[in-house]
C-alpha cells in the first residue's frame, strides 16, 4: 500500500512539474507575441522600442525567473529564425541573468545564444 501511495505521489509531482513548465512556456509565448505583434510600433527597426512600448509584457517574462530562462534558452537553441523574437528572448535572458550573464557584446539572438553555449560551464 505504501509503495502504491509513493508511486502515486511521485507521478503527481512529475505531472505538476510538467504542467508548470508548460504554463511558463505559454505565458512567455503569449507575452512575446504581444510584444512583437504590437501594431503601434510595427515600423520600428529598433527592438528596444518594442520593449519600451510593451514594458508590462516584458516584465512578465522576466518575472518567470530561472524557469523562464530555461525555456528561453531551449527555444533560442532550437529556433531556425534570427529576428526580433530571438533578439527579445536573448535580451530577456540577459536581464534574468543580470551580472551572471557572461556575454557582454552581441547583436542578434542567435549570436547571444551561441556565445552563451560556448561559455556555459555545464
Amino acid at each position: 500500500m505504501k509503495k502504491i501511495l509513493f508511486i502515486f505521489l511521485l507521478i503527481s509531482v512529475c505531472l505538476a512539474a510538467c504542467q508548470s513548465s508548460d504554463n511558463v512556456g505559454r505565458e512567455i509565448e503569449g507575452n512575446l507575441s504581444k510584444i512583437i505583434n504590437n501594431k503601434e510600433i510595427a515600423f520600428s527597426s529598433n527592438p528596444n522600442d518594442y520593449i519600451k512600448q510593451n514594458q508590462n509584457e516584458y516584465e512578465n517574462i522576466i518575472s518567470e525567473g530561472d524557469k523562464g530562462l530555461e525555456y528561453l534558452i531551449k527555444e533560442l537553441k532550437s529556433s531556425k529564425e534570427n529576428g526580433l523574437k530571438e533578439w527579445i528572448m536573448a535580451k530577456v535572458s540577459t536581464d534574468i541573468l543580470k551580472t551572471n550573464n557572461p556575454i557582454k557584446e552581441w547583436s542578434t539572438g542567435k549570436e547571444w545564444i551561441n556565445k552563451y553555449i560556448e561559455n556555459d560551464p555545464a
